[in-house]
């Protein structure tokens, strides 16, 4: 019984090493045939292709050089408005109010003119009177003249009758006491010319004095006239009321501040120039000229911007000692400013300026990111990297002005290119390709 189950447990396995011998053998054939049928692949052989840049051509371009600087506006003319005289406002302009419009003659503040009315009719009255007085003196001067007429002539006669006393006096036909009163009619008469005469050269100081009084009485005329003329505050030019403090029926004092009024159309911008930036407009201000220039308001939201013509006034007396800068004044263009927009320019605004300067001929607007280390430009000269220095004349904000090493027709390299070498091969990509 042993020995038999040892055979077939030998049989078994040999079945098995075989069967798997089997498989085997019949894996190794399917390889073989599969490597067979396999083909030998192509051969591609790699191209190098010159990298791929963007270019531009280089055109040449007249420029205008402008200086920008930003400012606020402000009234050219502003006037505060102040009473000269006190009293009680029983006026007041129905647009006297901020904002509101002003013409050139209206009638902005009235003070109570009832006690200045009355002193100018005093100073009349006074004015009369001192006429009076001088007429009055004229009168005493011609009858003072024509009494020292009489008086001369009753002088004469004393004397005439003096001489005549005394003649008989010596033949002993007049008495003493006949001498002695003609005398002394003769002295009296002399006596009373001398007074009229003495009374008329005083008449001359009198007629000073009345001349005094008359000047002094029209003096206080106009005073009072004056005062009953500054009782009324009239505008002096077309404007508009910044600022009002005050309303009907207040009483106010001397000095005291009404409100404010600027010149309608009439604004100026106050700007600083950094020193540098002078040179593109320095010469514009030779034989007392000077530049144009434009000022802008930046659109909020869907607003459009606005942009006004305007010319530089004047510059400062000085250099701003913090910053550096040269101060000038911007006169907006009064014809500008007249015509009539959804937005109209105010005091206080925050705009732009810009100053018009010099005008260069064939130079080269570009970005200032083209630029590389050096002052060097990639270009393109056939297919090749080429690596151009030039000179630039202005940075101004995102872009440079370049006024040599570029010729018109150049093609400039405005794609990245990292890894540049001068001369390399190039591609250029036309139409995005």
């Amino acid at each position: 019984m042993k020995k038999g189950s040892g055979i077939k447990k030998s049989t078994s396995f040999f079945l098995r090493f075989l069967r798997v011998i089997l498989v085997l053998a019949i894996a190794i054939a399917l390889a073989k045939l599969l490597i067979s049928l396999k083909k030998e692949p192509e051969k591609n052989e790699i191209k190098k292709t010159p990298p791929s840049v963007k270019i531009m051509i280089a055109e040449p371009v007249s420029k205008v050089m402008t200086v920008e600087a930003f400012g606020t506006v402000k009234p050219r003319k502003l006037v505060r408005i102040a009473v000269e005289v006190p009293g009680r406002i029983d006026y007041i302009h129905p647009s006297f109010i901020e904002g509101g419009e002003i013409f050139k003659g209206d009638l902005l503040v009235r003070i109570d003119q009832r006690s200045y009315k009355l002193n100018r009719q005093a100073g009349q009255v006074r004015i009369r009177q001192a006429k009076a007085d001088i007429g009055s003196l004229n009168q005493d001067i011609e009858n003072l003249k024509n009494d020292i007429k009489l008086s001369k002539a009753n002088r004469d006669l004393a004397k005439k009758e003096l001489e005549r006393v005394k003649a008989l006096s010596k033949n002993q036909f007049a008495s003493k006491n006949s001498l002695d009163r003609s005398e002394q009619q003769y002295l009296q008469a002399k006596i009373v010319l001398q007074n009229i005469n003495n009374r008329l050269s005083l008449t001359n100081s009198l007629m000073e004095q009345k001349k005094a009084a008359l000047t002094m009485a029209r003096v206080d005329f106009q005073k009072a006239d004056l005062a009953l003329e500054k009782t009324q505050i009239k505008s002096d030019f077309n404007g508009l009321i910044l600022d009002k403090f005050v309303e009907q029926g207040e009483y106010v004092n001397t000095g005291q501040t009404l409100g404010s009024i600027y010149e309608k159309d009439s604004l100026d911008v106050d700007v600083s120039i950094p020193l540098e930036q002078m040179e593109w407009i320095e010469s514009f201000f030779e034989n007392g000229k000077t530049p144009d220039a434009k000022v802008m308001v930046q659109g909020f939201g869907n607003m459009k911007s606005y942009a006004w013509n305007a010319k530089v006034a004047r510059i400062k007396a000085k250099i701003d000692e913090k910053t550096r800068t040269l101060p000038m004044t911007i006169e907006i263009k009064n014809t500008d400013l007249q015509i009539k927009n959804i937005f109209n320019l105010k005091p206080g605004t925050f705009v732009k300026c810009s100053i018009t300067g010099k005008t260069y001929e064939n130079i080269y607007v570009l970005k200032r990111y083209l630029l590389k280390s050096g002052n060097i430009l990639f270009t393109v000269n056939d297919n090749h990297l080429k690596m151009k220095k030039v000179n630039v004349l202005r940075n101004f904000e995102e872009e440079m002005y370049i006024d040599s090493g570029l010729a018109p027709g150049d093609k400039i390299i405005f794609s990245p290119l990292p890894g540049a070498l001068e001369g390399m091969a190039l591609t250029i990509k036309q139409n995005g390709k």
